[in-house]
């Protein structure tokens, strides 16, 4: 397991920009992308419509 921050920049249908920010802990044997990905998709699932301006992971 590790520990993990993710921020998400998404452009909403609208135009705006908001970010989402999350942490936790990882599944064993799973990559930054991976887990970035999954940051990515679960941003995108809350602005229907939206677009990853920008991600990154720590």
């Amino acid at each position: 397991m590790r520990r993990y921050e993710t921020e998400v920049d998404i452009r909403t249908a609208d135009g705006e920009l908001v970010t989402y920010k999350g942490d936790g802990i990882g599944p064993a044997g799973q990559t930054g992308d991976q887990l970035l990905d999954s940051a990515e998709a679960a941003a995108l699932a809350q602005e229907p419509g939206g677009t990853v301006e920008g991600s990154r992971i720590r």
